[in-house]
C-alpha cells in the first residue's frame, strides 16, 4: 500500500462527519472473545463484533446504515417510506424501527406473506406500526409493480414517496456506517492486543464498509464474506459501487473485489431456506458461547466459519473476528425447524 494513501483514525472521522447523521445506534458495539467455541474447533482464536447489540428494535447492523440514511431520506423531502422485502425480512424490521425515530410513515411491502404466520420480524413489524401489504405467491412476483403504483396514488394524494429499491444510495450509504464501525473496531483490537486479524461475516456493504476503513488506515487485515442469496449477485449490488462510496467520502482508496474472499456455497437451495448445516450451527454458537445467531444471515455466516476452521480455511495464527450482523426476530418464523433438529453438540 502506498504509505502517501494511508490517513489517520482522526482523518477518516473528519470524512465521515461531513455527511449528516442522526444518532440512534447504541455505539460502540462489543468485541468479545469467544474462548468455548475456539476450544471445541480447536482452530484459531475466535472473536465477535457484536452488531446484533445496536438496540434498535432487537438490534443488527442496519442500525448503523439508517444513521447516515434516514437523514438523506428526511431532508431530501420525502414524507413516506416504502420498502418491498421478504416476510421474515430483518431489513423490513429495522427500516420500520428507523422510520419511527423520525416520525416517517412506512409502508412495506412484503412477498409470500398472506398465509404466513404473525411471528418473527413480521410481528415485530406490526407493533411498530408498519402499513403491511401481504402478498401471496402469485401478487410477490410483481411486487415491484405493486409497490410503483402505490408510489402513484401517494403522489396523486400530495406526497412524496420514497421507494427504496428504486434508489443507488441506500447501497452507498449504507456502507458509510461501517466506515464508522472501522474507527471503533481499530481501537478495539488494539485494546485486546489482537494480531493477524480476519473478519469474517454475511458479504455485503457492512463488510465492505470495514475494508474500505482498513484499507484508509492502513491496516492489514484480512476479509471473508459469506453469500446468502443466488438472487442478488455482489457485482451489481455492491461492487460495481466502489468509486461511488469513494466519491462520497472523498477517500483515497475504496474497496475492490479482490480485497474480500467470498464464500458462495453455503446458500443451499437459496435465501429463507435453513440448512442443516446452518441449523447445527445455530446451535453451536450457542451452546458454546451463548450466542444467538439467525437462519438467513448470521447462521449461514457461522456455519461457513466453522467448516472453514476445521477444514484450514483460517491459519492458526490468525485472529478470527466474526461480525454479527444481528437477525434474532427471524429465528422464531423457524422455531419447528429449530426445535425439532437434533443437534450434536
Amino acid at each position: 500500500m502506498n504509505p502517501k494513501k494511508i490517513i489517520t483514525p482522526k482523518q477518516l472521522q473528519s470524512h465521515i462527519d461531513k455527511l449528516p447523521r442522526i444518532n440512534i445506534a447504541h455505539l460502540p458495539t462489543p468485541l468479545e472473545e469467544m474462548p468455548r467455541l475456539t476450544e471445541r474447533l480447536g482452530g484459531p482464536n475466535i472473536w465477535i463484533k457484536r452488531e446484533d447489540m445496536t438496540g434498535l428494535a432487537y438490534g443488527g447492523n442496519k442500525a448503523r446504515h439508517y444513521e447516515f440514511e434516514m437523514p438523506h431520506v428526511s431532508e431530501a423531502g420525502y414524507d413516506v417510506m416504502i420498502n418491498i422485502m421478504d416476510y421474515h425480512s430483518n431489513n423490513a424490521r429495522m427500516t420500520a424501527a428507523a422510520a419511527n425515530k423520525v416520525g416517517m410513515r412506512y409502508i412495506l411491502v412484503l412477498k409470500n406473506s398472506a398465509t404466513r404466520k404473525i411471528q418473527g420480524n413480521l410481528l415485530v413489524d406490526k407493533i411498530l406500526g408498519a402499513e403491511l401489504h401481504l402478498l401471496d405467491e402469485f401478487q410477490s412476483s410483481t411486487a415491484h409493480e405493486y409497490a410503483t403504483q402505490l408510489k402513484k396514488d401517494l403522489e396523486k394524494e400530495g406526497h412524496t414517496p420514497y421507494l427504496i429499491q428504486d434508489h443507488l444510495f441506500p447501497r452507498i450509504v449504507g456502507m458509510v456506517g461501517f466506515v464508522q464501525a472501522g474507527i471503533e473496531l481499530k481501537e478495539q483490537i488494539e485494546q485486546a492486543k489482537l494480531n493477524n486479524v480476519h473478519i469474517i461475516g454475511v458479504a455485503g456493504r457492512s463488510l465492505c464498509g470495514l475494508i474500505i476503513a482498513a484499507k484508509a488506515m492502513g491496516l492489514d487485515w484480512k476479509f471473508t464474506g459469506v453469500t446468502v442469496n443466488y438472487d442478488v449477485p455482489l457485482k451489481g449490488y455492491i461492487f460495481e459501487h466502489n468509486k461511488d462510496i469513494q466519491n462520497l467520502l472523498d477517500l483515497p482508496v475504496t474497496f475492490e473485489e479482490a480485497d474480500m474472499r467470498v464464500l458462495d456455497q453455503y446458500v443451499g437451495e437459496g435465501y429463507g431456506l435453513m440448512t442443516p448445516q446452518v441449523a447445527e450451527a445455530i446451535h453451536i454458537a450457542a451452546q458454546t458461547d451463548a450466542i444467538i445467531c439467525d437462519p438467513n444471515y448470521t447462521g449461514t455466516a457461522m456455519a461457513a466459519l466453522i467448516e472453514q476452521v476445521e477444514n484450514g480455511g483460517f491459519n492458526d495464527n490468525e485472529t478470527v473476528i466474526f461480525l454479527h450482523t444481528g437477525g434474532l426476530p427471524a429465528l422464531f418464523t423457524f422455531a419447528e425447524q429449530l426445535a425439532n433438529f437434533n443437534a450434536k453438540i
